[in-house]
């Protein structure tokens, strides 16, 4: 079976340059594997290509090469190139393909230490398999100007299929490591969104703690949004709501104009009557299966490098003397919960449903920028060291 999936991937996706949608996964076991390949150039070397396509094959237990086992990548988004439903497994790069002057350059990974550059794919997760970082050489006169005649001809005869040239190349570097994963998730995130890849993706992400990029601001000159510090947690201003009201453990905002307020509070285990992550659930689920709408439905919310536990429920407002049933307003509350070592973050959003669902982006975007816990102390400046004097005093 596993034989069968990945020459079926190989089969579909060999024209990974044509695609635009990832495919559809087969099963909640399969994974994905991101990689990026690069190769300076050899007359200008600070000058680099990143491939759009790659190769991989699978390795057994002893790292040698499973006969038939390989896969064709299936996208190829700023930079990284990313291979898509894979069983589990160990894997290896063996070649990629850069586009240049009108066709296509191939890059082949050298086999010695090919082990110790492999990655173990999980069940159903991402994994990296590192930058892979290549080197030009000048060929030899004679191919140098076969090479040439054949990209001339392929200017001439440009609806005919690309032509694929040997390149030659010395492998420079190699780097891996969970900051070249978290970057090479981040960069492929946004072209996996509304698809069965992207939770893997933000799953992985939470597994690596990765805070989400610094929000910048401004247009021609753009600089880091400031971070603001508060004792429990740290925020920035990327809902423009004006300055928040703030509370001994929390902190809370209200929409211009608008009834829409989002909160951010912390509940110490210390406090009376504190029952517990499991019971906080608990009754997150209690309250929110009074909803006529909603029936206790618990999801999961990226806060920071963290993942909350949410739940809606509604409300609804009777103009005072009014007779049941004679609705004036739908109240909508979202209130997540985030565990934390000393106790419990909570997050909560409640508005009108139709400003709920129009302050609902802002309170997402807001939430992936708060960084959770009190401020890292501030380094103090380095304490001067005076030498004393040699020699003798007269």
């Amino acid at each position: 079976m596993r034989r069968r999936v990945l020459l079926l991937a190989a089969a579909g996706l060999s024209a990974c340059a044509t695609v635009r949608r990832p495919p559809a996964r087969s099963g909640l076991d399969q994974g994905m594997l991101i990689v990026r390949a690069d190769a300076h150039g050899a007359l200008f070397h600070k000058s680099t290509r990143p491939a759009d396509t790659a190769r991989i094959v699978a390795l057994d237990e002893k790292g040698v090469p499973v006969p038939g086992e390989f896969a064709v990548s299936g996208l190829a988004a700023n930079g990284y190139v990313v291979f898509f439903d894979l069983p589990a497994g160990r894997y290896a790069l063996r070649a990629a393909s850069v586009p240049a002057r009108g066709v296509r350059y191939q890059l082949i990974v050298p086999q010695d230490s090919e082990f110790k550059r492999s990655v173990v794919l999980r069940p159903g997760k991402a994994a990296y398999l590192g930058d892979h970082g290549f080197d030009t050489r000048f060929p030899e006169f004679g191919v140098a100007m076969e090479r040439a005649g054949r990209i001339v001809l392929h200017w001439l005869t440009p609806f005919l299929k690309r032509p694929t040239l040997a390149r030659d190349t010395d492998m420079r570097e190699f780097e891996s490591g969970p900051a070249y994963e978290t970057k090479a998730l981040l960069a492929v995130r946004g072209a996996l969104i509304g698809t069965q890849w992207a939770p893997v993706v933000a799953a992985r992400l939470r597994e690596l703690g990765a805070a989400e990029p610094v929000k910048v601001e401004g247009t021609m000159r753009t600089r880091e949004m400031p971070l603001h510090e508060e004792p429990l947690l740290s925020w920035r201003d990327t809902l423009k709501w004006g300055e928040p009201r703030r509370a001994p453990a929390g902190i809370a905002w209200q929409r211009p104009g608008g009834a829409a307020q989002i909160a951010v509070f912390f509940t110490t285990a210390a406090a009376p009557g504190f029952a517990g992550w499991e019971a906080a659930v608990s009754e997150l689920r209690r309250s929110a299966s009074a909803s006529v709408e909603y029936r206790g439905g618990v999801f999961e919310v990226p806060v920071a490098p963290r993942a909350g536990l949410a739940a809606r429920a509604t409300k609804y407002r009777y103009a005072e003397g009014s007779l049941v049933g004679s609705e004036t307003a739908v109240i909508v509350t979202e209130t997540i919960l985030i565990p934390d070592g000393s106790g419990i973050f909570t997050a909560r959003l409640r508005a009108p449903r139709a400003e709920f669902d129009a302050s609902l982006p802002a309170y997402r975007e807001f939430l992936l920028q708060l960084v959770l816990g009190p401020p890292k102390p501030k380094a103090g400046p380095k304490p001067e060291v005076a030498m004393p004097f040699q020699g003798t005093t007269p």
